[in-house]
């Protein structure tokens, strides 16, 4: 009976510390191109705290609709201002961590062979361009942008494709299925298939990774110990080693998110 007793103890301890584990962990929306910096970081962080990060890995778009819809999760983290803003507006995530630039490029193949120097040689006939889809990700919003800015819709008649991540946008850009397209410099960071031509910065719209403690979160204190790593110098410097240049000017937390409408957003949000 004793045995017996001592082996329903150590069955009840094991359960209880396993359940302990358990609660100690975060799953974290993270957008798919920052997949890099974020496993490095979550990969300190789990030393730090002896806690789990899980994650999910896609296009700002779909994690936005995927939080709004489940209202799970503890830390949100996107290559865009413009869709932090969204779900802060929508009561979804807290104050937000600006992280980096996120800034769109014009991208093509090594060797630029069809001579692409300006945004406005992507309307040339026969150029074909790849784009990220609108509704999925931040940087096919911001590219709609950058198009609509600079009355350059006409583009859009030479894209043969568009793309959920900026991944699958670099990876068709190597196979050759495109000329040209626009993302962000740190996608092609060290990638020595394509080149990456500058937008004039007149008329580029810059993006900043942004994140966010979720507001239903069970574990907010894990999840904001999180966020505050991945916002600090250590974290900046490990986004910096993936091409993310660590934003310097007032971080978004300062800047008013009080929106009343889609008039009232700054240009750099509205995409």
């Amino acid at each position: 009976m004793n045995l017996l007793k001592r082996a329903l103890t150590v069955t009840l301890l094991s359960l209880l510390s396993i359940t302990a584990f358990a609660a100690e962990s975060i799953f974290v929306y993270s957008g798919a191109g920052l997949k890099k910096p974020m496993e490095e970081i979550a990969t300190l962080f789990e030393k730090e705290h002896d806690a789990t990060v899980e994650f999910n890995f896609a296009g700002s778009g779909q994690l936005l609709a995927q939080l709004e819809t489940t209202r799970k999760g503890d830390a949100f983290i996107v290559g865009s201002d413009a869709t932090y803003l969204v779900a802060h507006k929508k009561g979804l995530v807290g104050d937000a961590y600006a992280i980096s630039h996120h800034t769109p490029a014009i991208v093509v193949l090594k060797g630029n062979p069809k001579g692409i120097e300006v945004l406005e040689d992507l309307a040339k006939p026969g150029m074909k361009i790849i784009l990220g889809d609108a509704k999925a990700n931040a940087i096919g919003k911001t590219a709609q942008n950058i198009l609509q800015k600079n009355q350059l819709e006409k583009i859009n008649e030479n894209v043969v494709s568009t793309a959920n991540t900026i991944n699958e946008m670099v990876m068709q850009m190597a196979l050759g299925n495109a000329d040209a397209t626009i993302a962000t410099v740190d996608a092609v960071f060290m990638n020595d298939n394509v080149e990456v031509i500058a937008i004039d910065p007149a008329k580029n719209i810059d993006q900043i990774v942004t994140g966010a403690v979720i507001t239903s979160s069970k574990q907010p204190q894990l999840a904001k110990a999180f966020m505050d790593l991945a916002a600090s110098n250590e974290g900046k410097a490990i986004f910096a080693k993936y091409g993310f240049a660590p934003v310097e000017e007032m971080p978004v937390e300062e800047i008013s998110v009080e929106i009343t409408s889609e008039a009232d957003q700054p240009e750099s949000t509205q995409n």
